[in-house]
């Protein structure tokens, strides 16, 4: 039998002022984040959110599937309404991402990294990403303005990872041999990512950068970004500016900033 969140426990132990306070939950969806841009457009409010048992077309950067196995993880979705410019946004994804690792870390004995720029890593291998997605208001939500969708997927308590992902990916389980009370990481999830938030509209990034490098994984790792089609920047990372965009020293000692890409890290 898979076991099935209690949602009656989170919103009973929940201490959030909007976040999750209207607080949906499917046994099955295709995408959480794509059922939030939904109800977003009917005009629900911010802090909104859609958490789901498992997920048939659950997603992450440049629209990889994201591996939703029923019961086991926690696949969650907050509708944001920051009112700012996106100019202002950039480094929402690490300064959240940052908000997610504390929960993890606050529900087990793993001690989580963040790989530039949404990954959530525990001993070098994936348990979790972020994808935050930029929706534009069409001409009749002109009155709600502009939303974010931040979508959270965090592999908790999976025992086995498909043969296919087996090389990267693994789960807070696997990698700490300690189980996770799913309704423990709802709560603290949404309580860290609410907090977070407010503090994120209000100061930036820059309010976020000592958590953040402190959890840097890719620090002096060779790596090479992808950034367009045909297009690579490769060197040594050595962090992150006050945006979030990725520094890296190229072959020619100069310093390279990096504000979008996929990264694959590669042997000296």
């Amino acid at each position: 039998m898979i076991p099935r969140l209690d949602i009656d426990r989170v919103k009973e132990t929940l201490r959030t002022q909007t976040f999750g306070q209207s607080l949906f939950y499917f046994e099955k969806l295709g995408s959480t984040s794509d059922k939030l841009a939904e109800l977003a457009r009917g005009g629900a409010p911010e802090g909104t959110a859609i958490v789901a048992e498992t997920q048939t077309a659950g997603r992450g950067r440049d629209g990889s599937a994201w591996y939703s196995p029923p019961g086991l993880g926690l696949y969650l979705s907050v509708l944001l309404r920051p009112g700012l410019p996106a100019i202002k946004l950039s480094g929402i994804t690490l300064a959240l991402g940052a908000s997610a690792a504390r929960a993890v870390e606050q529900c087990s004995p793993a001690k989580i990294m963040i790989k530039w720029p949404n990954d959530l890593f525990c001993n070098g291998r994936k348990i979790g990403g972020l994808l935050v997605e930029n929706k534009a208001a069409t001409a009749f939500e002109k009155a709600q303005g502009d939303y974010l969708v931040a979508g959270v997927g965090i592999n908790a308590n999976n025992e086995l990872i498909p043969l296919e992902l087996c090389d990267t990916a693994s789960s807070v389980y696997l990698e700490t041999g300690s189980g996770v009370y799913r309704e423990d990481l709802l709560v603290k999830l949404l309580e860290n990512m609410e907090s977070d938030y407010r503090t994120f509209v209000a100061r930036g990034l820059e309010a976020f950068r000592e958590d953040v490098e402190a959890r840097f994984h890719l620090a002096k790792r060779w790596v090479s970004v992808e950034t367009g089609p045909g297009q690579a920047v490769r060197g040594v990372a050595t962090g992150m500016d006050s945006q979030g965009s990725l520094l890296i020293i190229d072959s020619e000692g100069q310093t390279v900033r990096v504000q979008s890409g996929t990264v694959t890290e590669m042997e000296p």
